[in-house]
This record gives C-alpha cells, structure tokens and sequence, in this order.
C-alpha cells in the first residue's frame, strides 16, 4: 500500500509540477508552487525505494532522498504563503530567509556520516520496510527540525491563512478556501506518516493524501478564477475514488493471489470502464450542484439575443439592471451609459442599494476609471481591479463590488454594468463570467443601437430645421420683393410728410409766433426724417440678404470670380445678423483679387469660418471677467495667397479655441460648440468640407489651442492643377 501511495504521489507531482510552470512559468506564484511539487517528487521516489528494498543500507539511503523532500517542502510551502498573501513585513522575511537557512543547515546533516546525527536508526516496520526509529538514539537535532518546522512553521503558516481568509470575500476568500482545504489535506498525510518514528505503529494509509491534495490546490494557481469549490471537490472525489479503484485493487488482488495474470486482467478491465463511469458520475454531480447557476446562465444568454430587438434605450438599460439582479441573485445591480452629448457616464438604473443623490451621480469621459475600463475589456472582478480604481468606484457608490462587466465596441465604452455580491454568497464562476462577456457585447450592440436610433431623430429634426431655412432662403427673392414695395411706399409717405410740413409752416407765418405749433410741425419732420433713414437701412439689408442669397445661372459653375466681392457680401450679411456697426476683419489679399471656383458654393465656406470665428471671439469675451476685457481686443484676419499650383486662404481668429476633445469632431455632421440661439443646425462645417473636398479637390485643416485661438485653412487648386 506504502509502494503504491509512493508511486501516486511520484506521478501526481510530477503531472502538476510541468502544469503550473508551464502555464504560468513567468508568475512568481506558479514557480514556487512548482517548486513544491517538484521537490515532493523525492519523497515518492524515496518511499517507492525504501519501501521495496529488503537491504538497510539502501534503504537508508533512499530515506536520505526522500528527506529532500521532507526537509524543504514546508519552507517552500511557507514561502508560497508568503508571496500569495503578500506578506511585507520584516519579522516575516526574516523568518522565511531563517526557514531557508535552516533547512540547508539539516540538508548538510542529513548526508553527514551517512546521517548518523539527523535520523539516526531504522527499524523493521509492518513486515514491510525499514522505518525512522528517533527513539533508539533520540538525535536533538531530528526532533528540533520536526517541531520547528512541522509544528512551529506549519502553524504559523495556517494562522496567516486563516485570517487571511476571515478579512478576504469574493475571489480572494475562494482562493483561500482552496488553500487552506488542500493544505489541511496534505499535511495530515506526512504528519501521521512520522508516528512509527516514535513506535506508533499505525500504518501510514495517510501517504495517499499526500497524493490527493495537490489536485486540489492546482485549481486555485492555474485558473485562477475558479470553479465553485464543491464542484471541484465532487471531481477530485470521484477522480481519487477511480482513481484508487483503478490502481489499488489489481495490485491488491496480485499481491493476495501471487498471480499477476489475474492482476493484469483486472486492470485492464477497470482501465477500460473507468473513464466512462467518471465521466458519467462527474456530469451528474456537477449537474446536480450547478444546476440553479446553469438555469440563471441560460436566462442571460436569452435575454442577450433579445436585447437588439429592443429600441428605446431607458426600457433596454431598465431591462438589464433589473433582469440580472432577480435571475443571478445579486445585493446589488448599477448600470452606465455614454451619454456622449453631455460627454459623461450617468448612472441610468441602481436596484437594491440606496444612494443619496442618484439621480446626479455621473462620471466623466475624462476620468482614468473610464480609460481603464475601456482597456479592460472584458468582465472581471473586484480582487482584480487596481486599488486605485477600486477605491474611485466605492467612493463614488458608497458600497463594495464583486463585478464589473464593461461594454466595449469599436474601442468605445458604451457603458458599464456594476454586480454587487450574490445573496447566497457564492462567488461568480468561470462560467459567470463567460455569461456576462456575451451579455456585455449584446449589450454594447443594443445600446449602440439605441443611441444611434436617438440621434437619428435628432438628426432628422435637425435636417427638417435645416430644410425650412432653406426653403425660406428660396423664398427669399420674392419676399424681398414684397418688402421692398412696402418700403418704398414708406419712403414716398414719409417724404410727401416732410414736404407737407414744410409746405404748411413757409404759407403760415402765425406758426412762428406759436410756440406749441411750431414744436409740433418740427416733431413731424423730424419723425419723417427718422422714418426715411430707417426705410434706407432697411433696404441696404435686404439688398445684402437678396445678394447673398440671389444665384446667378454662371455662378453655379467653375469660373473666375472676385474673391474681395465674396468676402464683402459675407462680412455686410454678418454685420446684420450680429446687429454691429463693425466687423473685426482684417484682410491680407497679397495682390490676390481674382480666384478660380465655384462662387455661391465658396461665398457659403468662407460665411460659415468667418461666423464660427466671430462666435468664437464672443464665447472668449464672455469669460473674460468684466474689469479686463477692455485689455481684449477682438481679432480676424483672412489672407490669401497664392502658390503656382493653388491658392492658400487662411482665416485666424484670437477667440476660445477647440477643446483637445472636441478637435475630431468638429467637421463632423450635427456638431456645434456654439451656445448661442444662432447657432444654426451644426451641419455648417460639415458642409464646408464637402465643399472643398469633394467639389473643389481641396484640402482643408485647422490648428487650434483652447483659449488661444484658432486658424483654419483652405487649399483651393488652381484651375487644372491638383493638390
């Protein structure tokens, strides 16, 4: 029984050893642990010897090969507890450095004089194999080792788990579960080992444990998420059952029977049955244990594939939170969206915890925790996510978390699910989180979707407002028209007034000498006189409207044109919608007069930069605290010049600026950073690009530092050429 617990644990280690270095050999934690099950390989070799070997001397020396084993084994299971806890302080590494020391220190004695002052004697034991006897010579230095280490360094190593685990929840508290189990396991195994070195002669059965625990504590280093430990407890179960069904019993029947033959036909038989009967047994179990997280898991994948069919976004995002948190199980469910208007992450739905100010918690684009989560990904939980990050999300919602699961699309975070723990206190399984990846990028389509649908209609309200203007603008020939007949009979009404009065008062010398009259006729005249100047501006502004906005046949085509007309008909017509007396330009033809495109299309380009521009200088003005902006003195300057192959227009102002954020957006369709009511629809820029890019096969760009100024500039091809 002894040989075969030997030849188990020889080949368990060695199976878990390549394992978890070769899944993990750059992680620290995975080394160690190698390390621990390979030197535990000597202890199954050693006992496969010793207890196989008829002689005492060799059987001595393979008890000195399996003391590699025994000697180092609990220093380096320390060092992993050490380096898994993350322990740091000095008192700690000074003992884990101690432990070291030591063990070479025994190593030493171990092979001195063929350890005759480290383990002494053997004695016969169960008919079977020499054993340790400490009491024939009772060596100080053994039995020190064993309490030391054993006892004292075991021990402590416990301790340190243990409150590990009581401080710990989620992941971390899982790990630990696996850790202490495994451990509690294992280390029964040599300590009931050693009772016959004190002639306890209880046979060492507890050899197979050691065999067992390592397939255990295997799950919690190489997965690190982890199953739910019952399951894996059911598979190492059942596995060590087939496991000692499959190997004890045709040994056992050959050793009773001394007949191998009858062995070999044993094995053979239950090494063609046993994976099916694990196989079988394993399903079941596991079936039975997960079958409420399977049922809850199928409910999320369902609601995943209905979630596109879904197109208001406040019912989809009500649907998740809700949904998730009654089908898993959860304290606690939180969800955000990207509100990319406002340019924040708003917490939309929270069910089952209590947050003051709910309704006005949101977080920005521009905090690290959205970069951070957008670089995540994927799902993942509480014990993974960065202090820093994890201390930002609990301030912020005044509780813990076990889960977060982000939706990611096109390198976008569309929002963010937040899971508290579940009610049962069960940690979230590989399969959990698998679930809640496929739900995260159902979501992140859905969502998206939704968005895009809203501002679709903001669009097409955008472009119905856009169409009006427009049809207004076609109307505006005849409307002028109209205007201008009324003005010109308020012209002629207020010119016969004036004629009149002055008629009445030269025939009528008696209004001289009548105070009152006289005011009276003066009042008459100088309201005609007001009325005339105010008919003549009138007509000069829709003389201005009616220029910009008459097209002749010839300029919807390519021909040369006046560039000092088009930009004077620009500044007359924003002289007029801003209501000022000047316009702020400062224009720099460079002997430029004549330039060559399409003029109704450019006049717009060139109206459209100069008003963001004048805008801009207004929106600077605005922030400028009332006792310096006397010291602000608003700037535009337009200059053109020419190169052999194209003209080169630029338009500088010193207004607010273009945010860093804003910079990709800003020839974009249906965006403004305007505030004013004038503003307009957003699609102006838009249209400015489409102008010179794909009409004229021109280049336009901008350079711009927020509360700085601007400058955009226009490349424009000479007839002919290209750029």
């Amino acid at each position: 029984m002894f040989t075969i617990s030997s030849i188990l644990i020889f080949l368990g280690s060695a199976a878990l050893g390549i394992i978890v270095f070769s899944k993990g050999y750059h992680k620290k934690l995975n080394r160690i642990w190698a390390a621990f099950c390979f030197i535990t390989l000597f202890w199954g070799m050693g006992g496969y010897k010793f207890s196989t070997t008829p002689s005492k001397e060799s059987a001595l020396f393979w008890w000195q090969i399996a003391y590699l084993c025994v000697i180092f084994s609990p220093v380096i299971y320390f060092h992993f507890v050490y380096v898994f806890l993350k322990l740091n302080k000095n008192y700690q590494r000074f003992i884990l450095i101690f432990a070291y020391l030591l063990s070479f220190i025994f190593l030493f004695f171990l092979w001195y004089d063929k350890s005759r002052y480290f383990l002494g004697d053997l004695r016969w034991v169960f008919g079977e194999f020499y054993c340790i006897d400490w009491l024939k010579h009772k060596n100080i230095l053994w039995l020190i080792f064993y309490i030391s280490f054993y006892w004292i360094l075991l021990l402590y190593a416990f301790t340190l788990l243990i409150k590990a685990y009581r401080k710990s929840s989620g992941l971390k508290r899982l790990q630990l579960k696996y850790f202490i189990l495994g451990s509690l396991i294992g280390w029964l195994g040599p300590e009931l080992v050693y009772l016959p070195a004190f002639h306890i002669d209880i046979y060492p059965y507890s050899n197979f444990l050691i065999a067992i625990y390592p397939a255990i504590f295997v799950y919690a280093i190489v997965k690190y998420r982890l199953m739910d430990i019952h399951v894996t407890i059911t598979r190492v179960g059942i596995f060590s059952f087939l496991y000692i069904l499959l190997l004890f019993i045709p040994f056992y029947v050959g050793y009773q029977t001394k007949s191998w033959v009858l062995s070999t036909i044993f094995a053979f038989i239950f090494a063609s049955i046993g994976p099916s009967i694990f196989y079988r047994l394993q399903k079941k179990a596991v079936d039975l244990i997960l079958a409420r997280q399977r049922r809850y898991q199928g409910a999320l994948l369902e609601m995943a594939k209905g979630m596109t069919g879904i197109h208001n976004l406040e019912r989809l995002l009500r649907l998740i939170a809700l949904l998730v948190k009654r089908r898993v199980g959860i304290k606690y469910t939180a969800i955000f969206y990207h509100d990319r208007e406002n340019k924040v992450y708003p917490l939309k739905f929270m069910y089952g915890h209590r947050l003051k100010k709910k309704s006005s918690l949101a977080i920005k684009e521009e905090e690290k925790f959205i970069d951070y989560l957008r670089k995540k990904g994927e799902p993942f939980l509480y014990e993974e996510t960065e202090e820093e990050m994890r201390k930002f999300l609990e301030e912020k919602l005044k509780t813990n978390f076990a889960l977060l699961v982000p939706s990611v699309i096109h390198n976008e975070l569309i929002g963010f699910l937040i899971l508290g723990e579940k009610l049962d206190k069960s940690h979230y399984s590989i399969d959990d989180i698998e679930t809640f990846k496929t739900l995260a990028f159902q979501a992140a389509l859905a969502i998206n979707h939704c968005l895009f649908l809203e501002e679709f209609k903001k669009a097409q309200e955008r472009l119905f407002q856009a169409e009006k203007l427009a049809a207004i603008g076609g109307l505006a020939d005849g409307i002028t028209h109209q205007l201008k007949n009324r003005l010109n009979l308020f012209s002629v009404l207020c010119g016969e007034m004036s004629m009149i009065t002055e008629e009445f008062r030269q025939k009528n010398t008696y209004v001289e000498r009548d105070p009152k009259l006289k005011e009276l006729l003066e009042n008459y005249s100088r309201i005609a006189r007001i009325l005339l100047e105010n008919v003549k501006k009138s007509d000069d502004v829709i003389k201005s409207i009616l220029d910009f906005a008459r097209v002749k046949e010839k300029d919807k085509y390519f021909d040369y044109f006046s560039i000092r007309g088009v930009i004077n008909a620009c500044v007359n017509l924003l002289l007029i919608k801003h209501e000022i007396e000047e316009f702020p330009l400062e224009l720099k033809l460079n002997n430029v007069e004549i330039i060559w495109g399409i003029k109704t299309q450019l006049t717009e380009v060139i109206y459209n930069i100069l008003d963001n521009a004048y805008e801009a200088i207004q929106q600077l003005y605005s922030l400028i605290p009332a006792d310096k902006r006397n010291n602000h003195t608003p700037q535009i300057i337009l200059e053109v010049k020419e190169f052999p192959q194209y003209w080169l227009i630029s338009v500088y102002d010193n207004g607010i600026g273009i945010k860093e954020e804003d910079k990709k957006k800003i020839l974009a369709p249906f965006f403004t950073t305007k505030s004013s009511h004038k503003s307009g629809s957003g699609i102006g820029m838009y249209i400015v690009r489409r102008i010179i890019e794909e009409n004229h096969n021109g280049r336009i760009w901008f350079k711009s530092k927020y509360l700085k100024g601007t400058t955009f500039y226009i490349q424009l091809p000479k007839r002919g050429m290209k750029i």
